[in-house]
C-alpha cells in the first residue's frame, strides 16, 4: 500500500514538473515572441518615421535628394537657383490640372517635381493646382489677366499684372516632330516615344523672369515684305529665324512678326527691330521707315539688328543706309582653313554634314562681351560676310564684336548660282555641280585662288552706336550687325556646347538695358541608363560596402551575446 502511494506521489511529482517545464516553455515563447513582435513594431515605426522625415527633409532641403538620372532631369541649375533665391517679387505658379494627375502620369511627373523645387527654394513662389471645370473662379481670375482662354494642362506664371501661359507638353518638352505627328494624327506609339528632351527649367525660369521684369522689351521681327519672306526662303534661313524668335521669346522678349510693306514700325510698340538678310534690295520708303524708327522723333533709344547673309543679291539702297552707320558689308564670306582657328560644326545649310567654320573671338569692351558663363566654349560664324569700318565725322561709332583669326580670308561672292539647300560645294570651296546651278538660290564663285588670298582678321559682328548729348545725359540708338544667318543656325543656338545663343542674348541684354537672362540647355531624355557623379558613387559605396555590413555584424553580435547569457 505504501509502495503504491509512493509510486503515485512520484507520478504526480513528475507530471507537476512536466507541467512546470511546459509553462516555462510557454512563458519563454511568449517572452521572446513578444520581444520579437515589439522589435518588429519598433522597426516598422522607425522606417515609417524615417520615411516621413526624409520626405520632409527633401521638401525643405531639395539639394539633399540624389538625382541619379543620366541627364540630371530633376536638378535645377546654379544660375536658376541664384535667381529664384534672390527673387524679391511674389510669383504665382498655377497649373490647370489636378496635382494627382501630374504625380501619377510618368510623362508629367517631372513637371510637378520641378515646380515643387522652385517653390522650395523661394518663399516668394507659391504653387496652385486647379481643375478648369471644378474651379471656375480661379480660372476666371487668370483669364482676365491673360485676356484669352486658358484650357487644361497649362502652366500659368503670374506676378502683379504680368502673366505668361505655357503648355505642359509643347513648351516643357522637346518633341520628335515625326513621332508626334504619328502619335497625334494616327494614334501610333505612345506620348513618351515622342519626347526627346525636357526644357522645363528654361521655360519656367524664363516665364518668371518675364513676369517680374521691370523693363520688358518688345521685338519686331521683319520676316516678310509684301506678304513674302523678306529673306531667301531656304530651309537653313527659315529654321534660323524660327530658332532666333524662340530664343528671344524664351529669354523674356515679347516677339511680334512684321511685314516691312504693310506694317507700321511703331516706336511706341517696339523697342527693337530685326531685319534678316533681305534677298532683294529695300525700297527707299522701307529705308526711310528704318531711319525714322531709329531716330524716334529725336529721342533715339531704339535698336536695329541687321543680319546679312551670302544668300543676298546686290542691295545698293540697303548698303547706302549701312554706310550712314559707318560700315560697308563686303560681297564675300569669311573662310578659315587653319585647324587652330576653325571649328567643326553641323549646321542646316551643310545638308547634314559637319564642316569646319571660322571660330570667332569676342573683341568688344567689357560691357558687350555677352556675359558668358563659360568663355572657353566656341562661337562659330559659318559663311559670315565681313564688314569694313568707314571713317565719317557723323558722331557714330563702330565697335567690332566678333572677329575671325589672322589666318582667315575673304571668299568672294561671284556670279554662279547655287541652291542653298545643297551648299556642299560652296562650303568646301569647290565648283558647284551642274544640278546645283540649275536650282538657283544664292551666289558663290567658280574660281578663286585661296593660296594667294589676303589673310587677316575680319569683323563679322559689330555694334554701331549713335550717341547724342541731351542736357547732362546721353541718348543712344544702335545698329547691331550680324554677318550671317547661320551664326543663328538652329543647331548652334540649341547646342549648349557653343556660345552662339548665350553671346547673342547677353549682348542684346547689355545693349538695350535688359536684365541678363539665363540660357539653359534642355535635358536629353532619350538615354535610359542611370549614372551618378563621383560624389554620389562614394556615398553609395560607403553605405553598401561599410554601413550595411557593419549594421549586420553589430546585430549578429547582439544576438549572439543575448543567447549566450540566457
Amino acid at each position: 500500500m505504501e509502495n503504491q502511494e509512493n509510486k503515485q506521489a512520484k507520478k504526480e511529482k513528475a507530471l507537476s514538473e512536466e507541467k512546470r517545464q511546459q509553462r516555462l516553455k510557454i512563458r519563454k515563447k511568449l517572452k521572446y515572441g513578444g520581444l520579437a513582435t515589439t522589435v518588429t513594431v519598433i522597426v516598422i515605426a522607425v522606417i515609417v518615421l524615417l520615411n516621413v522625415v526624409v520626405t520632409q527633409v527633401a521638401k525643405r532641403y531639395p539639394d539633399a535628394v540624389l538625382d541619379l538620372t543620366t541627364s540630371s532631369m530633376y536638378k535645377i541649375s546654379d544660375e536658376t537657383l541664384d535667381y529664384i533665391k534672390n527673387l524679391d517679387k511674389d510669383v504665382e505658379i498655377a497649373v490647370s490640372l489636378e496635382e494627382s494627375n501630374l504625380e501619377t502620369d510618368p510623362t508629367y511627373k517631372v513637371i510637378a517635381e520641378t515646380i515643387a523645387k522652385y517653390a522650395s527654394y523661394s518663399d516668394h513662389i507659391s504653387v496652385t493646382y486647379f481643375d478648369t471645370a471644378k474651379d471656375p473662379d480661379i480660372l476666371a481670375k487668370y483669364q482676365e489677366l491673360y485676356g484669352n482662354t486658358i484650357g487644361p494642362e497649362k502652366i500659368i506664371v503670374n506676378s502683379g499684372k504680368r502673366i505668361k501661359v505655357v503648355d505642359c507638353l509643347m513648351d516643357m518638352f522637346e518633341l520628335d516632330d515625326t513621332a508626334y505627328q504619328y502619335y497625334y494624327y494616327y494614334g501610333y506609339g505612345s506620348l513618351s516615344d515622342c519626347i526627346t528632351g525636357f526644357k522645363g527649367e528654361q521655360t519656367l525660369t524664363t516665364a518668371i523672369m518675364n513676369v517680374t521684369d521691370s523693363n520688358p522689351k518688345a521685338v519686331g521681327v521683319i520676316s516678310q515684305s509684301g506678304g513674302n519672306y523678306i529673306y531667301s526662303a531656304t530651309k537653313a534661313n527659315i529654321y534660323a529665324m524660327s530658332a532666333t524668335q524662340a530664343l528671344l521669346s524664351d529669354n523674356g522678349y515679347d516677339v511680334t512678326e512684321l511685314d516691312l510693306v504693310t506694317d507700321t514700325l511703331d516706336t511706341s510698340a517696339y523697342d527693337i527691330l530685326v531685319l534678316p538678310a533681305p534677298a532683294v534690295d529695300l525700297t527707299m520708303d522701307a529705308v526711310t521707315k528704318l531711319k525714322d524708327f531709329l531716330y524716334n522723333n529725336g529721342n533715339l533709344g531704339k535698336q536695329l539688328i541687321y543680319i546679312a547673309d551670302f544668300t543676298q543679291s546686290s542691295t545698293p539702297n540697303l548698303d547706302a543706309f549701312l554706310n550712314e552707320w559707318n560700315i560697308s558689308v563686303d560681297r564675300s564670306y569669311v573662310n578659315d582653313e587653319d585647324s587652330s582657328s576653325n571649328q567643326a560644326a553641323q549646321v542646316v545649310l551643310g545638308n547634314g554634314k559637319a564642316y569646319s567654320f571660322p571660330r570667332v573671338t569676342v573683341t568688344a569692351e567689357d560691357a558687350y562681351t555677352g556675359n558668358l558663363n563659360n568663355p572657353s566654349l566656341p562661337i562659330v560664324a559659318p559663311m559670315a560676310r565681313p564688314i569694313d569700318v568707314r571713317t565719317a565725322n557723323n558722331g557714330r561709332t563702330v565697335n567690332p564684336l566678333l572677329t575671325t583669326s589672322g589666318n582667315s580670308y575673304r571668299y568672294p561672292l561671284g556670279d554662279v548660282i547655287v541652291e542653298a539647300e545643297n551648299q556642299s560645294e560652296a562650303l568646301s570651296g569647290e565648283e558647284p555641280t551642274e544640278a546645283a546651278e540649275d536650282t538657283a538660290a544664292t551666289t558663290t564663285t567658280t574660281s578663286f585662288d585661296t593660296a594667294s588670298a589676303v589673310r587677316g582678321e575680319n569683323t563679322v559682328m559689330a555694334l554701331c552706336r549713335d550717341q547724342q548729348a541731351t542736357g547732362g545725359d546721353f541718348i543712344e540708338s544702335d545698329l547691331i550687325y550680324i554677318g550671317s544667318m547661320s551664326i543663328l543656325d538652329v543647331n548652334l543656338l540649341s547646342d549648349s556646347s557653343y556660345n552662339n545663343a548665350e553671346y547673342f542674348i547677353g549682348l542684346l541684354n547689355a545693349v538695350c538695358g535688359k536684365e541678363d537672362q539665363i540660357v539653359i540647355a534642355s535635358k536629353d531624355l532619350t538615354k535610359t541608363t542611370i549614372s551618378a557623379t563621383e560624389a554620389q558613387l562614394k556615398v553609395l559605396r560607403a553605405v553598401v560596402v561599410f554601413l550595411i555590413p557593419l549594421a549586420v555584424v553589430a546585430a549578429g553580435i547582439v544576438v549572439a551575446v543575448r543567447r549566450r547569457y540566457q
